[in-house]
């Protein structure tokens, strides 16, 4: 799911509260005014009208339970499968559904009725209006950002067909969709207004680069077993939204999300459980802690970084250059070893203990001794709590991978960029460096596929337990 959508799909809960706390002080203001519509009267009671502290109390309440309210109506899905008119309905009645429960409350739980009538109407009214609104200005912004093709989703299809030729039809007069085009079997020409074929399926990793895609559709529900499962194993190595278009719903894959597009069938690959509300969960969750946790060791970090002094010469913090996905950051460590480390490493390649493109070496000469303490206590990774709250690495998620070492990954080890890079993770709380990398990359993407706040939870407690054995696993 892109960023873009992400974020304004975040932006409605926000707007939402503000726009019903809004209703709730218009109505406040606007009570008192007795002729507000002209050639009628109403009736006002100045004693009857709440403190403003005690109201704004109120309202601030009723703004959170009714963000509650939409959120069990589906009201903030970041994937919206309805029309705005629909939305409009949820809308209208999710409110109606929330003044009951603010009238219930006041008789059932306050005994006594709302303080008025008219401000309750008032307030139903902006609600509605005010909320709709800021549903309409997210919209034009996007739409705003469409004609300069930002949030545009780079769409490629895979082989064609008659549905391919439909959906083609539907998509392109979306704006939010840039169909790239089609690779199949074949290149061959199509007439104007088909689904036009710009390369063969073997350039598909070209394509996919110079056209930068970020979604694949399957239009082929005849592709070659082989053919659909690199093609499978490609987007997920790759972070590319894996979609497949059948021509019966006879097929059955794990992982996948079944939708109605325009009432035609579409079959998705689900990356991850991150997607979506849990990317905002989990960033959230990854920055809150962090910054909690870097204030909490404030005295950690001087002693440490006093006594990495002492020992030997040298930085305290030691930048090491780590990969996710195209790009490298810095990630930060207490320095374990001498200043010159890295130019001795290739001197110990042969010596190292794991298989695979990982460096491991168990009684390292280039670890000082306050180093060794250190690594065993996994206390010279907390730095990396810098790079949590920035924003490059998470608490939980696949080991940081060095440049060097992802060129030497198969295909297949590519599915570990699908979530950001962690501090800890599955496979160092289950062996840490004792694990065959291939042994690693499995844990990890077991990871990825079933992540919850839960399992987040568990490992971080179990890093917690590897400071307090310090025994190094």
């Amino acid at each position: 799911m892109k960023k873009s959508e992400i974020f304004f799909g975040a932006l409605r809960l926000p707007i939402d509260m503000v726009a019903t706390f809004a209703a709730f002080m218009l109505a406040y203001r606007l009570r008192p005014i007795t002729d507000l519509i002209p050639g009628v009267q109403f009736e006002f009671f100045p004693e009857s009208l709440p403190p403003l502290a005690e109201y704004t109390e109120l309202a601030v309440y009723s703004s959170i339970f009714l963000v509650v309210i939409f959120a069990v109506n589906q009201l903030y899905s970041l994937k919206i499968t309805h029309s705005f008119v629909q939305e409009l309905f949820k809308i209208v009645f999710s409110v109606t559904v929330w003044l009951l429960f603010i009238i219930a409350y006041h008789f059932l739980v306050i005994h006594e009725l709302f303080f008025s009538r008219i401000a309750m109407a008032q307030i139903w009214l902006f609600a509605i209006m005010l909320i709709t609104l800021g549903r309409i200005l997210i919209i034009w912004i996007q739409e705003l950002l469409l004609r300069f093709n930002i949030g545009k989703r780079r769409v490629l299809f895979v082989g064609i067909s008659p549905i391919a030729d439909q959906f083609y039809s539907i998509l392109k007069d979306i704006p939010s969709y840039n169909v790239i085009g089609a690779v199949d079997d074949h290149k061959e020409s199509r007439k104007s207004g088909k689904l036009k074929i710009i390369d063969t399926l073997n350039n598909l990793d070209a394509v996919v680069r110079k056209y930068r895609v970020e979604e694949i559709i399957q239009a082929d529900p005849n592709l070659e077993q082989q053919d659909a499962s690199e093609l499978l194993n490609y987007c997920r190595a790759n972070q590319i939204s894996y979609h497949f278009i059948p021509d019966l719903m006879r097929l059955q894959r794990t992982n996948v999300e079944v939708s109605m597009f325009n009432d035609m069938p579409l079959v998705s690959l689900r990356q991850t459980r991150l997607d979506g509300w849990g990317h905002i969960f989990k960033r959230t969750f990854d920055f809150i802690f962090s910054l909690i946790v870097i204030i909490l060791l404030i005295p950690i970090w001087i002693i440490i970084a006093l006594a990495i002094k002492l020992d030997s010469k040298g930085p305290i913090i030691y930048k090491s250059r780590r990969q996710y996905r195209d790009k490298t950051f810095s990630a930060y460590k207490f320095r374990s070893m001498v200043p010159d480390a890295d130019a001795k490493k290739a001197a110990l390649m042969k010596d190292s203990d794991r298989k695979g493109p990982l460096f491991k070496i168990k009684k390292d000469p280039r670890v000082t001794s306050v180093g060794k303490f250190l690594r065993k206590t996994s206390l010279d990774e907390l730095p990396q709590l810098f790079n949590v709250l920035i924003g490059n690495m998470s608490l939980v998620g696949p080991r940081p991978h060095l440049p060097e070492e992802v060129a030497k990954y198969s295909t297949h080890h590519y599915q570990v960029f699908a979530l950001k890079p962690g501090m800890s993770g599955l496979a160092q709380v289950s062996g840490r460096s004792h694990l065959d990398f291939e042994d690693e990359v499995k844990l990890d993407v077991y990871y990825i596929e079933n992540w919850s706040p839960w399992l987040d939870i568990k490992i971080i407690l179990k890093s917690v337990g590897v400071i307090f054995r310090a025994d190094g696993h």
